[in-house]
């Protein structure tokens, strides 16, 4: 299974298959979904994954992101 494949099978048990996606636009409903895709973002960003060496993938973002800045990335400043 790919990357995106297992990471569908991740979402799906948070919206299954035809879930109407609309409903997450709706501007009636924004302060609720926003806290509802906040829980969902926060569960999957917290869960190990295989593919990154069972790190979360927040935690390989953070490493990424210390790792640019020991290197000395280039800046527009």
């Amino acid at each position: 299974m790919t990357n995106i494949g297992a990471s569908n099978g991740l979402l799906r048990q948070y919206f299954p298959k035809g879930t109407d996606l609309s409903r997450w636009n709706a501007e009636e409903n924004a302060e609720e979904n926003a806290e509802e895709n906040d829980a969902v973002a926060n569960a999957l960003n917290s869960r190990p994954r295989k593919t990154l060496g069972w790190r979360t993938p927040a935690e390989a973002f953070d490493e990424l992101l210390r790792s640019a800045q020991h290197t000395g990335v280039a800046t527009t400043d």
